[in-house]
């Protein structure tokens, strides 16, 4: 621990923002947007000050700026304009805190101690998470939040919102790689403090009443077994956590009605309430399959359609269709679609060519790299209910992950 102290009191001014970002989003979006606002604000300035802007010959950058400035024009048509257009500018100041970590962020060694400080953040939200379960608030008196009118609750912990689950996992599983790597070289005191701490990160997920957030955290759990265990240890490891979540599902009935919900959905899913919002987003893009309603219009352009199933329970609209593809699809259209789709295809070839030129300084690295893409990946997967990208809390995960992985990848004297 001195040695990662130690290591904290060299960090440059802008390696501390790199730090400080895990924690902005605990104490709310006014924090990250300030914090990505003053990121633009240097991103720029360093460009014109070394005069890079010409130098940045990355393909992926100059596709997703096409994509921005076509959702601004889509957006002169949008039925809201000011929704419409607001959305797309503030798309540059997630590309620029990309940008902003992957050329700007000198010495990729401090990485480690941050992952340390961001161990003892997920701890304490864990922590709180776990003592508002158990006293129906938290020490800062946020409470316990009703869930849906199944009768389930939702935990908030220190974010006060029901996305703590979601932090949890999202800011865990780079973390969790990249000791797991290294848990062959613990001591044995080591091995039991990691353990614990795996096993608390795992129960507050579960009692966070999230099921996309504990059925990613239980996916990358057997990822990480099949990856660094030897078999005798996946099946002690594989039976330990099915008796845990075993006795949560008997004993805690918000993770057992959560955890039915989930089935009844997926053996009805056309007639669930994400049936509900994928019919509607569907209906609305068949209309606009071209250029799309705009950023931050299915909201408003939904409302204005015909239920064709106005019997059914669930609501037909909501703020987006809960869909990676068709939030994308429904507001940008196909031809945004498509640019989107060739700028992350463009990214992931540079990322692979990196990865190669690069190969002998990604080796002490290789591991925290591999945990941010698996968050990207999350993101991409097809088949799984999600945030709006486009909001300062979904987008700012993906974009975090995605400017460390570039700062893994790169030459150590880059730019």
């Amino acid at each position: 621990m001195r040695q990662y102290l130690s290591k904290l009191k060299n960090f440059s001014f802008y390696e501390w923002i790199l730090f400080a970002f895990p924690l902005s989003l605990v104490l709310g979006s006014v924090y990250v947007n300030l914090l990505m606002i003053l990121v633009s604000f240097l991103f720029v300035y360093e460009i014109l000050k070394k005069k890079l802007f010409f130098k940045i010959n990355l393909t992926w950058v100059h596709l997703y700026i096409i994509f921005i400035f076509y959702n601004l024009l889509r957006g002169f048509f949008a039925t809201n304009h000011f929704a419409a257009m607001q959305s797309s500018l503030s798309q540059f100041r997630f590309l620029f805190f990309a940008l902003f970590i992957y050329l700007f962020i000198k010495n990729k060694e401090n990485i480690k101690p941050m992952i340390f400080g961001w161990v003892i953040l997920v701890l304490f939200v864990c922590l709180d998470s776990i003592y508002q379960y158990f006293f129906l608030k938290d020490i800062f008196g946020y409470k316990i939040m009703p869930g849906y009118p199944d009768g389930s609750i939702r935990l908030t912990g220190p974010l006060n919102r029901m996305v703590v689950g979601s932090f949890i996992t999202l800011i865990s599983i780079p973390i969790i790689f990249y000791y797991f790597k290294k848990i062959k070289y613990f001591t044995l005191l080591k091995k039991i403090i990691f353990i614990l701490l795996y096993l608390i990160v795992f129960l507050t997920v579960v009692l966070s009443g999230e099921r996309l957030a504990f059925f990613i955290f239980l996916v990358f759990t057997i990822l990480i077994f099949t990856l660094y265990l030897d078999f005798k240890k996946i099946i002690i490891c594989t039976l330990f956590i099915l008796l845990l979540l075993t006795t949560a599902y008997f004993k805690n009935d918000t993770f057992r009605i959560r955890i039915n919900n989930s089935y009844d959905i997926l053996n009805n899913f056309y007639n669930s309430s994400y049936g509900r919002l994928y019919e509607s987003s569907y209906l609305l893009f068949k209309k606009n399959y071209i250029f799309g309603v705009g950023l931050k219009n299915y909201r408003v352009d939904c409302d204005h359609q015909v239920d064709p199933r106005p019997q059914n329970v669930f609501q037909f609209c909501s703020t987006h269709p809960h869909n990676f593809y068709l939030e994308i699809l429904t507001e940008t259209g196909i031809i945004g679609f498509i640019i989107f789709i060739l700028s992350f295809i463009f990214l992931c070839i540079f990322i692979n060519k990196e990865i190669k030129k690069n190969n002998s300084s990604l080796k002490n690295f290789s591991s925290i790299a591999h945990g941010n893409a698996i968050v990207l990946l999350i993101y991409f997967w097809p088949l799984k209910t999600s945030g709006s990208f486009f909001t300062t809390w979904n987008g700012s995960f993906f974009w975090f992950n995605l400017g460390i992985l570039l700062l893994m990848t790169k030459e150590d004297k880059k730019i």
